[in-house]
Order: structure tokens, then C-alpha cells, then sequence
């Protein structure tokens, strides 16, 4: 099941509670989302990812397999990096799982060859062992712009929005 979270255009701490209907009863289900959305993302505590969305894009002929990012640590504490969530297979994640204080680390998303040709908007999750176990979730776009080619002739195969 994929519940999408958009912030549109909201900004700060946003609570959001899906109502989930299944055949397990009449009664039903809610779960509760809760975000600080970031309007300016180079601001962000105790990492600071560069970019702060991953834009793995075809604009011409020429394919976009992969997107490096940078992920700052600005807290004075070193900090372990886990993968929470992503969706299966679609990407492959080179994540850095340390990073001292003060440093920074570089890493890789790579979308596997089934999706080269699809557009997609997705995302990713990490979490962080500070004292707060800070999750960041990191938007994934793959938009497709062949010169000659029409939204009928390429395989948009849209896998969900974000």
C-alpha cells in the first residue's frame, strides 16, 4: 500500500490523517503523518543533502542514469545514516552510513533499467541517530523530454506522484 504525502504549497509542521477503508471490518482505519516541511532547505539540521531533490531527468537524446548528491553534516556529533524507505526496484542507493561532524560524504542514486524509460515522481527516506532519530525524505523525479517524441509515443508509465 502507498499512501502519498504532498505538501503543496503548505510550509512548517503539517498533520495529515489518511482514512484507510479495507474488507476487515466497517470501522475504518486512520494513520497519522507528521512533517516539518522545509521551505528553505540549505537551513536544515543536522545534515544539509545537495542537491535537496533528486532529478534524474532526460531532456534530448542523452540519458540521465544517475544523480551524485553531497550530504553535509552540521551538527557536532558524528551521526550513522540508514535507508528507511524507498520504492522497490526502482533505484539502486550508494548511501554513505557515517558521517564524522563538520564533514561531508558523497553518494549515488541510480535508476535501474526498467525505469530508464518511465517518468515518475517518488521519494526516498533516510533517518539519522541523533538524539531525535531525524528522518529526511528526499524527493525523486524522472521527467522525459525527447525532441520528436510525444507523451503517446514514449512510455510515460507515471508511477505515482509525490
Amino acid at each position: 500500500m502507498e499512501i502519498i504525502f504532498s505538501s503543496g504549497r503548505r510550509r512548517g509542521n503539517q498533520s495529515k490523517r489518511p482514512r484507510i477503508e479495507t474488507n476487515e471490518g466497517e470501522l475504518a482505519k486512520y494513520v497519522q503523518i507528521k512533517s516539518n516541511v522545509v521551505t528553505n532547505p540549505d537551513s536544515t539540521y543536522p545534515i544539509r543533502i545537495s542537491p535537496y531533490k533528486f532529478d534524474v531527468s532526460q531532456f534530448g537524446d542523452k540519458k540521465v542514469k544517475e544523480r551524485k548528491f553531497v550530504i553535509e553534516n552540521v551538527s557536532d556529533q558524528d551521526l550513522e545514516i540508514k535507508l528507511v524507505d524507498m520504492p522497490y526496484g526502482m533505484f539502486k542507493l550508494e548511501l554513505p552510513t557515517k558521517i564524522k561532524a563538520g564533514k561531508s560524504k558523497s553518494g549515488k542514486i541510480i535508476v535501474l533499467d526498467e525505469w530508464m524509460d518511465k517518468q515518475f515522481e517518488k521519494s526516498l527516506t533516510i533517518e539519522l541517530t541523533d538524539a531525535k532519530n531525524t528522518r529526511f525524505t528526499v524527493p525523486v523525479k524522472r521527467t522525459i523530454r525527447v525532441p520528436g517524441q510525444t507523451a503517446s509515443t514514449k512510455g510515460r508509465g507515471k508511477a505515482g506522484s509525490h
